[in-house]
């Protein structure tokens, strides 16, 4: 994962029982980092909203998730791990599913507030990561 691969800066992280009310708690953990580090809360906070919502109820099933956030020189990364790795999203395939649907518009939303978004695949888990720019 990037947060423990890439960089040598601390990485913070939440672990959550897969609940509903877990993506309250992860939005909470991004939005008090951001303020942290000097990073606009916003994205952030509407990524892992989305990004958590979606280990919860597709993944939900195979364990707790994760949130790990690290600032590098550069980005803010958020990663939303679960141990779910079979249910790995196509990211180049995520399009809107039009106004008739009420629901699957996560990804969608992730890939347009941030400036990358990431699926790996480790082991018996996988992360969905986002990252954002810090401004210097």
């Amino acid at each position: 994962m990037h947060a423990t691969a890439a960089y040598s800066e601390p990485v913070y992280i939440v672990r959550l029982p897969s609940l509903p009310s877990s993506v309250a708690t992860a939005r909470e953990h991004v939005e008090g980092l951001c303020h942290k580090f000097g990073v606009d809360s916003f994205a952030p906070v509407q990524v892992v909203s989305e990004l958590a919502g979606n280990a919860v109820e597709h993944a939900g099933m195979c364990g707790g998730i994760e949130v790990w956030v690290s600032v590098d020189p550069g980005y803010l990364w958020i990663e939303v791990v679960d141990f779910a790795p079979e249910f790995v999203p196509d990211l180049d395939q995520v399009r809107d599913p039009g106004e008739e649907r009420e629901r699957g518009r996560g990804l969608l939303i992730a890939r347009t507030l941030a400036e990358r978004v990431e699926a790996l695949v480790l082991g018996d888990r996988k992360a969905l990561c986002a990252c954002f720019p810090v401004p210097v």
